[in-house]
């Protein structure tokens, strides 16, 4: 292949030709206007055996001074020169092995003819070598960053005297500093292992028809021959050990049980049960849950929470997943109301990565039986519901004439009060016991009678009652819509007006018998500051903060609560 004054011709071993496959050449100009063929390269591909070989041949821009250019045309040259194979190109550096020889016209930086002379005759190769403007370049990788060439043992190939082995200082000719313009040098790809190139010696050629004297270097190269049959063993046993490897990589789990009971389940006492999962696996093992209603959606049940909800298992170790049932005043209504039931699939999705969507799943059922209860309920159920809630069926429908004023289980805690503690002290500012509280729960839920219960106990338990109602006795709502000048009388009898019966009702209920609290004051010692903080927030549904509970009475809530309970024109009934 040639190229104006570029010429490069390839040589085979005839016991090598055979193996000699897929040759390509092209050409690149680099010279005038950036295309023109007096400077640039020639350059041919092939492979032998599997392995692929490039050569380039080059003659880059000229002159001390320009490094830049010759730099220029490298990267010019590694750019645009592509071989063209069937269905693809070929850049030079997509090679397993590149050589690249030439007259790549670097010089020396020294300003001092003479003294370069002197060190010529000397032999100090070592020290011209110093300001080998490719040397430099390519350690700055400006040039020839990846390149390698052997050790330069020759004195410089340029200029010569033609037909001598003289430098060439002649008076009457342009003065030239010596220089080794005419460099060979090789790269292997990143891909090949090993001294792949073994460079045997690298000289000069001693002959005169030039004023360059040209190199030559020698290289032992590894070609790599591929035996198809033994690459088929090789890859299926790959294959193998790989298939091997990655199911050594899935996680594996086992669960001790994958359905969970939970019996008489009460409101606001919740139930826990333990799923263990171990790691029976090689790798790691990332779990996440999702939840499924049975009717393919992932949405979590209210009353239910998982813990943890998503972690990490190492091999042979295990996690003990806490599985809660907590039935509250969110949930209750539609499990009162046969809306909804404690039953569920929970999904246990084991995953390989973290950031994997999709996974094994196990699937853990959970089912429930949940013990109906007061509260809950909204006020138009409990009044519809002249019978205890635990004995009305999900299908059971109240006839009209069946509907109560107020809810049984508000009157039979008022009324408890009213006849066996109305004068305690410190009626309901202090805490029952839980348990009593609990056993008073079971009491109205089912329609037994009360046995000896602790009056403060009691208290709690209409407190309670009042805060899980499903709605507020008395809207919020309303509260919020009062005006700072608003005539707090006329506000109070609107907000009346706007209630439903049933809400009016309980609510003037609940009035009436504060007001009978406070009339035992001497005995009791509550007065309408103590008690309007905490039914503000179980009618109202008001839950202020520290800075807001600070003020008191300035609150709309507290003030709207007290004028209902200090002034004597709201107790007829709607």
């Amino acid at each position: 292949v040639h190229l104006v004054g570029l010429l490069m011709l390839i040589y085979v071993k005839k016991s090598l030709s055979s193996q000699v496959k897929v040759v390509e050449s092209e050409v690149c100009g680099v010279g005038i206007l950036g295309y023109g063929g007096n400077k640039g390269a020639v350059a041919v591909r092939l492979n032998i055996y599997d392995t692929t070989i490039c050569f380039v041949n080059s003659h880059l821009a000229a002159h001390k001074n320009n490094v830049q250019g010759r730099n220029s045309d490298f990267n010019n040259i590694c750019k645009r020169l592509r071989f063209k194979l069937p269905g693809r190109e070929e850049k030079i550096g997509d090679h397993n092995y590149t050589f690249w020889v030439g007259d790549l016209n670097y010089r020396l930086t020294c300003t001092d003819l003479s003294e370069v002379y002197r060190e010529i005759n000397e032999g100090n190769i070592g020290k011209l070598l110093r300001s080998d403007q490719l040397l430099i370049e390519r350690k700055n990788r400006r040039t020839f960053p990846e390149w390698k060439e052997g050790d330069i043992l020759f004195l410089p190939t340029y200029k010569y005297q033609t037909g001598t082995d003289k430098y060439d200082t002649r008076e009457d000719k342009k003065k030239r500093f010596p220089a080794w313009c005419d460099r060979i040098q090789w790269r292997v790809d990143e891909k090949v292992k090993g001294t792949a190139v073994k460079q045997v010696y690298y000289k000069r050629a001693e002959q005169k028809s030039s004023d360059h004297k040209p190199v030559m270097a020698w290289f032992n190269v590894t070609a790599q021959n591929v035996i198809k049959s033994a690459k088929v063993q090789v890859l299926e046993s790959i294959t193998r050990q790989f298939d091997t490897w990655e199911n050594n990589q899935i996680p594996q789990v086992s669960l001790n049980r994958n359905e969970l009971t939970f019996n008489d389940v009460r409101f606001g006492i919740p139930q826990t049960q333990e799923v263990i999962v171990e790691n029976i696996g090689k790798s790691p093992a990332t779990y996440c849950f999702a939840s499924g209603a049975g009717n393919g959606s992932q949405q979590w049940k209210g009353w239910l929470e998982v813990e943890p909800k998503a972690g990490y298992i190492p091999p042979k170790h295990t996690v003990r997943l806490k599985v809660t049932i907590n039935v509250d005043t969110k949930t209750a209504g539609p499990l009162n109301q046969g809306l909804d039931s404690l039953q569920t699939m929970l999904i246990f999705r084991l995953k390989l990565r973290t950031e994997d969507e999709l996974g094994k799943d196990y699937y853990i059922t959970v089912n429930g039986t949940y013990l109906r209860s007061a509260f809950g309920c909204s006020l138009e159920y409990l009044v519809r519901t002249p019978m205890p809630v635990r004995a009305v069926g999900p299908t059971t429908k109240a006839q009209p004439e069946s509907v109560l004023t107020l809810p049984k289980e508000i009157w039979r805690l008022a009324d408890y009060i009213y006849r066996q503690g109305i004068d305690e002290e410190d009626l309901f500012l202090t805490s029952g016991d839980q348990k009593q509280v609990e056993e008073i729960r079971e009491c109205l839920d089912t329609g037994r009678g009360f046995g000896k219960f602790s009056v403060h106990s009691m208290a709690q338990a209409l407190i309670e009652l009042l805060n899980n109602l499903s709605q507020p006795i008395f809207p919020m709502g309303l509260i919020d819509e009062m005006r700072t000048n608003a005539n707090i009388t006329d506000f109070c009898k609107q907000s009346l007006l706007r209630l439903t019966p049933i809400h009016y009702n309980a609510f003037i209920y609940i009035l009436s018998f504060l007001r009978e609290i406070l009339k035992h004051s001497r005995s009791n010692k509550l007065n309408a500051d103590k008690v309007v903080p905490l039914f503000a927030e179980c009618l109202f549904r008001y839950n202020p903060g520290a800075a807001e509970k600070l003020q008191n009475m300035r609150q709309k809530p507290y003030m709207v609560l007290r004028h209902y309970l200090t002034d004597g024109s709201f107790t007829s009934k709607k």
